[in-house]
């Protein structure tokens, strides 16, 4: 393969866009250069010696933008000043729905006496500019979709295929560098969707969706990072994030890299908090429980007593909080609470039954020490930080919840003893020898194998595999169907180990279920 360097290393491909208006495009074709755009933006950058300096320019610039849309600003006018070398391709899609492919030629120029949005350049040599997208493979096509004006085509061996495209107009392909991925098309279209959603509209989507155009059912640390990731590459950001909440908890995809103009809402700190570091889940939370975010039924401290004994007796509950105003809580009225006001045999008004200071927990806190207590009281309400009640947590949730979590580590269990019970058998009958099995294990293994018991989950199918074991075992049962299933449970195992807020769904467990069904049949016994 062909290697393409510069003074500074390893030529780097880079997505410029023109803007709507068409005037930057033919400015940039006919004078030879990518012009970042930002028409407000009228200082020279180029003596900007970091990036705090930088932001200090754009916040001024831009007071209004909240602190996260302009750091994505930030990111991108740091990239097209510093980052940017001569020799590096550059790609810029036209409203003909072609592509121009050059060459960066210079460093950043401010020209001050340009026009509003083609003060900031960059020199270009154009060696294409009306390569059809056709010419591209849908991988590459895809990954530069991105609402960014500035940004580094990095996947996929992208600088190579540019490169090729500008030679040859053809695409070679990814190769061996690239992904082979089934669910690429669903998640790309996804984040299609999101980047073409008119900017007043953007797409709403729940976490579960968007966990299944990824081609995953759960959220865990690496999987979150990735989609993450590839939602910033094309200017996104989900808000709330998608670590927030249970997994039917409903996002909103929000533009934070369009630069300013029609394609980029006025977004505030309100709309896009500033922060930081987006946490993937590290511990179990009150708000992963689905019924936290839900919302509740409730009644204002204003209304009647009758409302509130109507509401629990129309929806079958057994407590019903009482909020003000502002959705904060005043106090919860339960069925023990009126019967004990009743007791008294005077007139009752609603603010007579109402028990004060129920259990009331931040959405956030970490759920396990919070068990106890919602065991023994029968249930707790949710606020957000703003105090306002988001949903309630009952022990029914609670034991609902925990039995599907159970539910994958009981069958994991009862699969493994009668693997280890039916493997020790036909070592104590002599059939299968523990030298047979040790040989089928990977070298530091073998010393510390000296029975069924230390064997894992995963070196189960190694031992089946061979004929000669198969056929020790005496085992009625297809052995193909048997050591796929083994496979499958160890991947699910796996799988399994990997923390995550959401549960399992139910057909991940069917190679469990089948296969343990399937050794029960052949221990009926046990």
């Amino acid at each position: 393969m062909k290697e393409f360097f510069t003074l500074g290393g390893q030529v780097r491909a880079w997505m410029v866009r023109a803007g709507s208006d068409g005037e930057r495009e033919e400015a940039a074709l006919s004078e030879g250069i990518v012009a970042a755009g930002w028409t407000e933006l009228v200082n020279d950058l180029t003596n900007v010696a970091d990036r705090e300096q930088l932001r200090s320019i754009v916040e001024a610039t831009y007071p209004d933008y909240s602190p996260r849309v302009i750091g994505n600003w930030v990111g991108q006018l740091w990239r097209f000043r510093h980052e940017m070398s001569i020799g590096d391709l550059v790609v810029m899609p036209r409203r003909s729905r072609q592509l121009a492919l050059g060459v960066i030629t210079s460093e950043y120029v401010f020209r001050d006496g340009a026009e509003p949005g083609l003060q900031h350049i960059r020199e270009v040599k154009w060696e294409r500019t009306d390569l059809e997208r056709s010419a591209v493979q849908q991988d590459l096509l895809d990954s530069m979709g991105s609402l960014l004006t500035v940004f580094e085509l990095r996947r996929y061996d992208a600088a190579r295929r540019v490169a090729a495209l500008r030679d040859a107009g053809k695409d070679p392909g990814s190769g061996e560098l690239g992904p082979e991925s089934p669910t690429f098309a669903s998640w790309a279209k996804l984040l299609e969707a999101a980047t073409a959603a008119p900017a007043d509209q953007p797409l709403t989507i729940t976490n579960r969706k968007i966990m299944e155009a990824w081609g995953v059912a759960r959220r865990g640390s690496a999987v979150v990072d990735q989609i993450e990731a590839d939602l910033a590459d094309k200017g996104l950001t989900a808000r709330p994030p998608i670590t927030t909440g249970s997994i039917d908890n409903t996002v909103t995809l929000l533009r934070t890299g369009a630069e300013p103009g029609p394609d980029q809402p006025l977004l505030t700190d309100e709309d896009v908090p500033d922060e930081k570091v987006e946490q993937a889940p590290l511990t179990y939370r009150i708000n992963h429980l689905a019924s936290a975010t839900e919302g509740v039924v409730s009644v204002s401290s204003r209304d009647m007593l009758n409302k509130a004994i109507t509401s629990m007796v129309y929806h079958d509950f057994s407590q019903l909080p009482v909020l003000d105003e502002l959705g904060r809580l005043c106090g919860v009225v339960t069925w023990e609470s009126i019967g004990r006001a009743r007791m008294s045999g005077t007139a009752l008004t609603l603010a007579d039954v109402i028990t004060p200071d129920p259990l009331n927990l931040l959405d956030q806190s970490e759920l396990l020490p919070w068990v106890t207590q919602i065991q023994q009281r029968g249930y707790a309400f949710v606020h957000d930080s703003q105090h306002k009640i988001t949903g309630i947590v009952t022990a029914s949730d609670l034991s609902t919840q925990f039995g599907i979590r159970v539910q994958p580590f009981v069958l994991l269990e009862e699969l493994e003893q009668r693997l280890r019970r039916l493997i020790n058998q036909a070592l104590d009958h002599c059939t299968l020898t523990l030298d047979q099995i040790r040989s089928k294990l990977l070298p530091h293994r073998r010393n510390r194998v000296q029975a069924a018991d230390d064997l894992t989950l995963g070196e189960y199918p190694y031992v089946l595999e061979p004929q000669e074991h198969w056929e020790a075992l005496d085992w009625n049962a297809d052995q193909g169907l048997v050591v796929d299933s083994l496979t499958e449970c160890g991947k699910f195992r796996n799988r399994l180990m990997h923390f995550s807020p959401d549960p399992l769904p139910e057909s991940e467990l069917a190679p469990v279920r089948g296969l343990l069904e399937v050794l029960r049949s052949l221990d009926p016994t046990a």
